[in-house]
């Protein structure tokens, strides 16, 4: 989305929040969250690039045998972190959930159902690991209410930029802030290497 349409009160999904170097809510410090959905009703995303010490092995039971319980599970947010997510590279043979979305082309977003997590344990673990789509489990999400993102972005709490396959299952999540950041511009690059943002205005 451009700085135009947001300007024009654009709705994000699909678009990623990196968070401005000033931001200093520690949920959210040197965060990059993907928008699942935005609209009037409020926001819901992801945080892509904060692991936790945590492995799926680690949160579901039954998994000691399977190569999955070695998928890092990651901080979605602050919201329900008892709930999981997936971000995931379209799992073969599996019919799409209801509350599946596709927030960026090639990327599918569904909570980790009963079927998947059953998919995760037995059919992705038995593929050769070469051949196994790209997943990421999230625990909790990042929400807004209505009006509550539009007020941040307004305080400059944030920098929007066109979300990415490459940054969202970036091997190395801890370089995904300064690269989401980082791409949104000449400017930004400065700002990253400084840590000065000058006058806007």
């Amino acid at each position: 989305m451009s700085d135009k349409d947001q300007e024009k009160g654009g709705f994000l999904g699909g678009s990623f929040l990196v968070s401005e170097i000033a931001l200093a809510d520690p949920n959210f410090r040197q965060t990059v969250v993907l928008m699942i959905s935005h609209d009037d009703n409020g926001a819901f995303g992801l945080v892509v690039n904060r692991p936790s010490p945590f492995t799926l092995g680690d949160v579901i039971e039954g998994m000691d045998d399977s190569a999955a319980r070695t998928i890092p599970v990651f901080i979605g947010g602050p919201v329900q972190q008892e709930i999981l997510f997936l971000l995931h590279a379209a799992f073969p043979g599996q019919p799409g959930d209801e509350d599946a979305a596709r927030p960026v082309e090639g990327v599918i977003s569904e909570p980790a159902t009963v079927a998947l997590i059953e998919f995760l344990k037995h059919d992705w673990a038995g593929l050769p690991p070469e051949d196994r789509p790209a997943v990421r489990v999230y625990a909790g999400y990042s929400g807004w209410g209505p009006g509550q993102l539009e007020g941040e972005l307004k305080s400059e709490a944030w920098v929007v930029v066109k979300a990415t396959e490459e940054i969202i299952f970036r091997p190395d999540a801890a370089g995904a802030w300064e690269d989401a950041f980082a791409g949104k511009g000449p400017l930004y690059q400065i700002i990253l290497q400084t840590g000065f943002k000058p006058s806007m205005n």
